[in-house]
């Protein structure tokens, strides 16, 4: 064999060796040659789908939503999709948000830009008594990344924003779609009827002295029935007089929050009351959502605590003021009153 021909197949021999080196990934990013690399139209079919990860790696071309929606409280107990809850499809673009679809079974368009991003916007229609337990979706759905509570649709109305990552989606090459791994939406049904109950109001307290002492408010509430909920705004505290020396809010209790020190409530001294207010949040987004699961115990205590330090005949009404949301957002109140004399 001539000395060229060695040189030949020898320098063949060398690019055939980088050539399997550098597709095994020894040699940094694998140079795709078209037709030999098989991959769904994006470049990236998914752990487990058609095989192949080059290009940008992101999603781009169709994409077939799936979904279904149980009771938070009764797994066993679902939901309809578009009839009990809503879910809008959207993606972020330019600085807008963009409608994709809507619902289960959809087919999406999403493209490279998106980033492997869509967003699951989720919402209670019109007449539906339930909550959108949020942090039960965002716990049992492992793509969720964020949540976010806004108007996205300009309606005025907010909703909760599910950021879903769809990296590694399965692709199907028969059809030429995606298929998103089943969201999984779960809702808590609204008690209309939360209530304190006769128990649950306490008696007068007459003949507490004229020495400084605390007494304990014990107030609680019961939620209706099982595998019902209600979402809990701010609890405020009233006392009708303005004398500061004679009353403290030691400490109060809200279920789903704990004990709070008188100093956690913000204190308004009035010309003729004085105000203790904590504020959970404004919106159902953050609010203290307090449940009965089945076989659970019925009673949710805000006791509460407050130093007296009273002269003779004094006599104090303190008022118990729980705001809730309903369904719809709506801010509803229950209350009580309780006197306290020397």
């Amino acid at each position: 064999m001539r000395k060229s021909q060695q040189r030949w197949l020898i320098g063949l021999l060398i690019l055939l060796v980088l050539f399997f080196a550098n597709q095994a990934g020894y040699l940094g990013p694998v140079i795709q040659i078209p037709g030999l690399t098989q991959q769904p139209p994006s470049g990236n079919g998914g752990t487990g789908g058609t095989g192949g990860t080059g290009g940008t790696g992101y999603v781009a071309g169709i994409v077939t939503t799936d979904c279904a929606a149980f009771d938070s409280l009764d797994i066993a107990t679902s939901r309809t999709v578009g009839t009990n809850v809503n879910v809008y499809w959207y993606a972020f673009r330019g600085g807008s948000w963009v409608l994709l679809g809507s619902g289960d079974g959809a087919d999406i368009n999403v493209q490279e830009s998106d980033h492997n991003t869509i967003y699951a916007v989720v919402s209670v229609p019109s007449g539906q008594n339930y909550y959108v337990d949020y942090q039960k979706i965002q716990a049992m759905n492992d793509r969720v990344q964020s949540i976010e509570y806004k108007d996205i649709d300009g309606d005025n109305v907010e909703e909760f924003i599910f950021k879903l990552d769809i990296a590694n989606i399965p692709y199907a090459t028969g059809t030429g779609k995606y298929t998103l791994p089943c969201f999984n939406v779960y809702l808590l049904t609204y008690d209309s009827s939360f209530a304190f109950p006769s128990a649950g109001k306490p008696s007068d307290l007459t003949g507490i002295g004229t020495s400084k002492v605390t007494k304990y408010l014990d107030w609680y509430t019961e939620i209706s029935a099982e595998k019902k909920a209600v979402a809990i705004s701010k609890v405020v505290l009233v006392v009708n007089t303005s004398d500061v020396s004679k009353v403290t809010l030691k400490k109060l209790n809200i279920p789903g929050v704990g004990y709070l020190d008188g100093s956690s409530f913000d204190q308004d001294v009035l010309s003729n009351q004085i105000k203790w207010t904590y504020t959970i949040s404004t919106t159902l987004y953050g609010a203290d959502y307090i449940k009965r699961p089945v076989n659970a115990l019925n009673k949710y205590e805000f006791t509460t605590a407050v130093e007296l330090d009273l002269a003779s005949g004094d006599k104090l009404q303190f008022t118990l003021y729980i705001y809730y949301f309903d369904a719809t957002e709506s801010l509803q109140s229950l209350s009580d009153s309780v006197l306290v004399s020397a």
